[in-house]
């Protein structure tokens, strides 16, 4: 168990340090490794009649926002 905690712990460091983040990992490691982890998981999972296609966007006019070509 402590090799997986040590493997997340050295891939929260890693990504933090990559964010730009390295200082606020040193000074408050658990705060760093919650959000990281609040950040990276699932809203959730889809609702089951939830098609991936959605409906075709109403046609967009630029000359009624001032933007003519």
């Amino acid at each position: 168990m402590t090799d997986n905690v040590d493997s997340a712990a050295e891939w929260i460091r890693t990504l933090a340090q990559a964010r730009g983040l390295g200082r606020a990992y040193a000074l408050y490691p658990e705060a760093v490794a919650a959000a990281v982890t609040r950040g990276t998981a699932s809203l959730g999972p889809m609702p089951a009649d939830f098609s991936s296609l959605t409906e075709p966007a109403v046609m967009f006019d630029a000359e009624k926002l001032g933007g003519g070509a």
